[in-house]
């Protein structure tokens, strides 16, 4: 019974790590670029996130604060929610 247990519980250990590293962070910023059409947000810190492609940037302008919430994948941020702070 020791060794059933003990197996369940190194297999959910194992299953749940990939979860940690798929937490999302978040920065919040001032938009220094956004371009529609290659989906980038480029803020003055000089980061730059790549946008999901049906992420709809109108109400997004040059000097906007914003706060971005993203996955770091590799060396790419990719941004998963981008909004506005006053």
């Amino acid at each position: 019974m020791r060794i059933l247990f003990a197996s369940a519980l190194v297999a959910s250990s194992l299953a749940m790590a990939p979860l940690a590293f798929a937490a999302s962070e978040t920065m919040t910023g001032t938009v220094k670029a956004i371009n529609s059409s290659h989906h980038q947000l480029t803020l003055a810190n000089g980061d730059t996130f790549m946008l999901p492609k049906n992420f709809d940037a109108k109400d997004i302008k040059t000097g906007a604060k914003v706060k971005v919430a993203y996955q770091k994948t590799g060396k790419k941020l990719e941004a998963e929610k981008v909004t506005v702070v006053n």
